[in-house]
């Protein structure tokens, strides 16, 4: 009986406490808060500037040059070994054209400040001309070929003559040159050794290229 009463005691102490201990109180984890890493700056590269290359100076030089005196494609030129495949043109720029000018058709020595254009191409501003002092210098003429017929030269196959008829200079053509016959329908341009004739003084030119007149 007294046990019983003992463990009824203890039953209802435990009770007791059971009902008088405090609700333990779960605290929540706080969630974790993802920082954003912040976004690159893409720091764009400076544009190169390209810096111009300075142009180059082409420097004039004194000289001197011979060859024939003519107008193409508008220009006052002089033309070195112009009948041959390696021909040299020097384009008058400035300076004495007018003397130049009286030399036209004819070979020149031209005195000057000369600038490089390439193999082929010069420009000289004219300081000086004059008539070259070759023997045989090239001449050129224009005009419009005929049959000579019977004269009082006893020189030259035909005549290069002007629109009104007049006689420009006998024509023979030198060896190995060009068939004068093939050019007597029009207005040509002869190139050659210009001479006097023997009788009759005038001028007969030994025809070394014949062109029609562009």
């Amino acid at each position: 009986m007294t046990t019983r009463l003992v463990v009824l005691i203890l039953l209802l102490l435990s009770l007791v406490a059971c009902q008088s201990a405090p609700t333990p109180t779960v605290t929540p984890v706080p969630t974790a808060t993802r920082t954003p890493w912040p976004a690159p700056t893409v720091t764009p590269l400076p544009t190169p500037t390209l810096e111009p290359s300075p142009t180059a100076t082409v420097s004039a030089q004194a000289g001197q040059v011979e060859g024939l005196v003519m107008m193409q494609d508008g220009e006052l030129i002089l033309g070195v070994n112009w009948l041959s495949k390696s021909r040299i043109t020097y384009v008058v720029k400035g300076g004495d054209v007018d003397t130049v000018k009286r030399l036209l058709g004819e070979t020149a020595r031209l005195t000057g400040l000369i600038v490089d254009k390439g193999p082929f191409l010069k420009e000289i501003t004219v300081r000086a001309a004059e008539v070259s002092a070759m023997g045989e210098g090239l001449s050129m003429r224009a005009g419009y070929i005929k049959e000579l017929g019977p004269s009082i030269y006893m020189q030259g196959s035909h005549v290069l003559m002007d629109r009104e008829g007049n006689v420009i200079c006998l024509l023979a053509s030198g060896e190995g040159g060009p068939d004068l016959d093939r050019y007597m329908m029009g207005k040509v341009v002869a190139i050659g050794v210009m001479t006097k004739t023997v009788e009759g003084n005038a001028q007969i030119m030994t025809v070394q290229s014949v062109e029609p007149e562009p």
